[in-house]
C-alpha cells in the first residue's frame, strides 16, 4: 500500500518514514503547484474587472421606477449615472447594489436623512 507525503502532512500522523529523492521532488511540486494556484487566485481576484453600464431606460425597467426617481435619486447621491456624451449612464455594479438592497441604506432613509 502506497502512502504519499502529502496524505501524512494531512492526516497529522506522528510517524517516523524513509524516503526516497524522488518522493521530496514529488512533495515539493505539489506544494509548489498549489502555492502558484493560490498567487495566481490571489492576482486575478485583484485585477479590477472593467465596469459595464446600462442606459436609463435598462435601469427604469430593471428598477421598475420612472425619470423623477432616477432624477431624485442623482441629486440626492443615491444613485447617480455617469454622463457619456447628452445621455445618463448607470454603473452596473450600483444598479446591482440598489436592486439587492446592497446598498448601506433604504432609499426612504437615505433620502429622509439627506433632506434633515
Amino acid at each position: 500500500m502506497a502512502i504519499n507525503l502529502q496524505s501524512l502532512v494531512e492526516q497529522g500522523a506522528n510517524v517516523k518514514i524513509e524516503v526516497t529523492a524522488a518522493d521530496l521532488k514529488m512533495f515539493g511540486e505539489g506544494i509548489a503547484e498549489r502555492v502558484i494556484m493560490a498567487y495566481k487566485q490571489e492576482i486575478e481576484s485583484k485585477v479590477p474587472q472593467e465596469e459595464t453600464y446600462y442606459n436609463t431606460r435598462e435601469v427604469k425597467e430593471l428598477l421598475n421606477v420612472c425619470d423623477g426617481t432616477l432624477n431624485l435619486w442623482a441629486k440626492r447621491g443615491y444613485l447617480v449615472p455617469v454622463k457619456v456624451g447628452n445621455k445618463n449612464m448607470y454603473a452596473k455594479s450600483d444598479v446591482r447594489q440598489v436592486r439587492t438592497g446592497g446598498r448601506g441604506d433604504s432609499v426612504t432613509n437615505y433620502c429622509k436623512r439627506k433632506e434633515a
